[in-house]
């Protein structure tokens, strides 16, 4: 689990253009433990600094602890989108991309 969180932080960051420096200054941990976790070699980190490096790169704590299949980065990042957005425009948004995926699996047949 812990190389699953590893690889969304370090995924993330990299998509917000941060240096393991940075992030770790911004979430006030060291350099050292972002480079471990990135690599998932440190399964002992507190929650709470696991929180503050989350927060530093945008990503909600239980986003970390989701099912593997669903913590890719293009995915929080796509419902962290729709969340944000009024209610109407997300119901919205959401029936046009699902008309589109099933447009697109039709067309797969």
């Amino acid at each position: 689990m812990i190389n699953e969180i590893g690889k969304i932080i370090r995924d993330k960051r990299r998509s917000l253009g941060l240096t393991i420096e940075q992030l770790a200054e911004k979430a006030d941990v060291s350099e050292s433990l972002v480079s471990q976790l990135e690599r998932g070699v440190n399964s002992n980190i507190s929650l709470n600094k696991l929180d503050r490096i989350s927060k530093a790169v945008n990503l909600k704590l239980p986003e970390l602890f989701d099912e593997p299949e669903h913590n890719g980065i293009q995915y929080l990042e796509l419902l962290d989108y729709l969340a944000k957005l009024p209610r109407n425009e997300r119901e919205e948004l959401s029936e046009k991309m699902l008309a589109l995926l099933t447009f697109m699996d039709r067309s797969k047949n």
